[in-house]
């Protein structure tokens, strides 16, 4: 059974309600033992608990205590609300990111379908040219095989 130190109130009946209790014991403070079952609801309600006597360790706890189901329910959706907003943190990043990114593919394709117009305007100059000496080639073969065939 863990031991918590409080410090009394003014009729050394509850904990005074301003001063958390401790584990470590110091000058005003008095020493209650508490169950492992009980230390959730001690360490958030020490001032509902009333000391069983002037000298005892133990303290009673009151009727009227919060469902701590409800509390634990509670402590999920507030993390779960903490996680959200984090996530929607990097949906706004990556959506930046995403932009950015598309924004470099865009030049990237630009500079790519400028660089297929160079390219190809080069190439059908250079067909041109290759193209006008094969048709002077091709013109002359005709007559010499029709010379040999004769």
């Amino acid at each position: 059974m863990p031991i918590y130190y409080v410090k009394p109130d003014s009729d050394n009946k509850f904990p005074d309600k301003d001063t958390a209790p401790v584990l470590e014991p110091a000058d005003g403070l008095r020493a209650v033992n508490i169950p492992t079952t009980s230390i959730q609801y001690f360490t958030r309600y020490w001032w509902m608990y009333a000391f069983k006597g002037d000298d005892s360790q133990e303290v009673t706890a009151p009727g009227n205590l919060p469902n701590l189901d409800i509390d634990y329910l509670q402590g999920l959706i507030d993390q779960q609300g903490k996680q959200i907003e984090q996530q929607a943190k990097n949906i706004e990043s990556l959506k930046t990111e995403n932009k950015s990114l598309k924004s470099a593919n865009e030049l990237t394709q630009q500079g790519l379908m400028e660089a297929v117009d160079y390219l190809s305007s080069q190439l059908t100059s250079a067909s041109t040219t290759t193209d006008t000496g094969s048709a002077a080639t091709s013109s002359a073969a005709p007559a010499s095989s029709a010379a040999s065939e004769s």
